[in-house]
């Protein structure tokens, strides 16, 4: 079989293709990633998501076949003596007591995070090269969306290794006939399938672009076998969803739950936004570069490129019937960050050996530099781009009277989390707000500029917004004048 890590110029050797710099970075990008994943874990408040995955980690499992999202959280509240048999979305005022906080329910899930960075680091060395893997690694150990999604208390990092370690393994598996490789990358879909449904999607694109090799007959592949190994994975799959379907509480919901997520509505909101969420710099070099290597006929581009660019357009076609939002295509993070590892593993090439080792790294630290400058953004933040809660309901304890009304808008978990009792739905109307009793408190969440509602109703007493992402959300807490 022919090697398919030997690209065009692999004859000349970069400095970023030594064994030394491969473990040197990869150790760098290792620690750099722990220490931001870790840095502020606590500070966000509970988005509304976490809670669910809270309970579900606790004695409210949807389905014994997605409990393995859920399992980094369940495992890290209970060595931390959580008690987990008494979690439930009923008794969310009561969390606190149980042992559960911010910083455990997400420790989980960021660690998966970090340790993703090294897993996928060296997975990733024998398909593209060592070179090309430790840029990866590093762009994803400071890429701002896998920290986001690290510091969540949600499936979002284990779904995201897994669909990884299935995408690498079939194309090293593909390229060279390894049996081997063919089976972790079967049982990494598995995998990544119980973590959540959608990743599912990557598994059909490589199907797809198999297909394509099939029909086009593209030499030196083994198409076979890894038919078979893509078979056996998504048979495995469905064998998991007709037992779920007939041993789990709720399995077939949930579809129907995704036409409730919020979602990019037009594709020019969809192309833009994704490429925000990658990085600007890393998105272009990665879409040229994707270009160049398909039009090499290099197998390895062509896939990387058809699970970068198709997963967020299938997830777009899908809006017709399940509207999902971006985070489900989160996955495809990595084949970016792998394309534009390939680009800057090239230009070491071509430099290195004429114009020394700092020359050759100008492509790796360029596309660096504009990832770091957006996790240095990231961290100021200090909330992780959500919103306030903990801070608007303390302000509430802290100045209004136990018995006090208080009405939120979309908060009411948060309520009973930070305040110990539940928060009444926020008025819809001028009407209603007008007949609420002098000292009623509410809160409201609003969208980057926009002003309160009601201002000429109520009085502002405090306001909560993320520092440097005017777009994101406002807190209002507000009071009811006297008459």
């Amino acid at each position: 079989m022919l090697q398919m890590t030997s690209f065009p110029t692999m004859a000349r050797v970069g400095f970023l293709d030594s064994s030394w710099a491969f473990w040197t970075i990869l150790f760098a990008a290792t620690v750099l990633g722990v220490g931001l994943r870790l840095y502020g874990l606590e500070n966000p408040s509970f988005w509304v998501d976490e809670f669910f995955t809270i309970a579900r980690a606790g004695n409210e499992p949807s389905s014994w076949t997605r409990e393995f999202g859920y399992l980094p959280t369940r495992a890290i509240l209970w060595l931390q003596g959580t008690e987990l048999d008494r979690i439930g979305l009923a008794n969310i005022s009561e969390w606190k007591q149980l042992g559960v906080t911010e910083w455990g329910a997400r420790l989980g899930p960021c660690l998966i995070g970090a340790l993703s960075i090294p897993i996928l680091g060296i997975a990733a060395r024998p398909v593209v090269g060592g070179s090309a893997a430790t840029v990866a690694a590093m762009l994803l150990a400071l890429a701002p969306w896998h920290i986001y999604w690290s510091q969540m208390a949600r499936y979002y990092t284990t779904q995201f290794l897994f669909a990884n370690l299935f995408l690498l393994g079939f194309a090293w598996g593909v390229t060279t006939g390894s049996l081997r490789a063919l089976a972790w990358g079967a049982a990494a879909a598995v995998l990544a399938y119980l973590a959540h449904p959608t990743a599912l999607l990557m598994v059909g694109v490589c199907a797809g672009c198999l297909a394509l090799a099939w029909a086009l007959r593209v030499p030196h592949l083994a198409r076979l076998r890894a038919g078979v190994a893509l078979g056996a994975a998504m048979a495995t799959c469905l064998g998991v969803y007709v037992l779920g379907e007939t041993t789990s509480v709720r399995w077939g919901g949930d579809a129907i739950s995704f036409s409730t997520q919020d979602w990019d509505p037009s594709l020019t909101v969809l192309v833009l936004g994704t490429a925000l969420r990658i990085d600007l710099v890393v998105a272009a070099v990665a879409a040229l570069w994707a270009v160049s290597l398909v039009r090499a006929r290099n197998p390895i581009g062509a896939l990387l490129a058809a699970v970068a660019i198709l997963s967020p357009f299938s997830f777009f076609v899908l809006k017709f019937w399940f509207p999902i939002g971006p985070r489900y295509y989160f996955f495809s993070f990595f084949a970016w960050t792998l394309l534009a590892g390939l680009w800057a593993a090239e230009i070491d090439r071509q430099l290195s050996p004429t114009w020394g080792r700092l020359a050759g790294t100008t492509g790796a630290a360029a596309l660096l530099a504009s990832v770091s400058f957006g996790a240095y953004l990231y961290a100021s933040d200090g909330a992780g781009a959500r919103a306030r809660w903990r801070e608007a309901y303390s302000y509430i304890l802290q100045h209004g009277a136990p018995n006090d009304p208080v009405f939120a808008e979309a908060g009411g978990f948060q309520a009973q989390y930070y305040m110990g009792r539940e928060a009444a739905p926020f008025p819809g109307t001028a009407a209603e707000v007008a007949s609420l009793a002098p000292g009623s408190w509410l809160v409201h969440r609003t969208q980057g500029a926009q002003p309160p509602v009601h201002s000429d109703l109520l009085e502002v007493k405090a306001r909560y917004e993320i520092p440097s992402k005017p777009w994101s959300w406002v807190l209002y807490v507000m009071q009811v004048p006297p008459r």
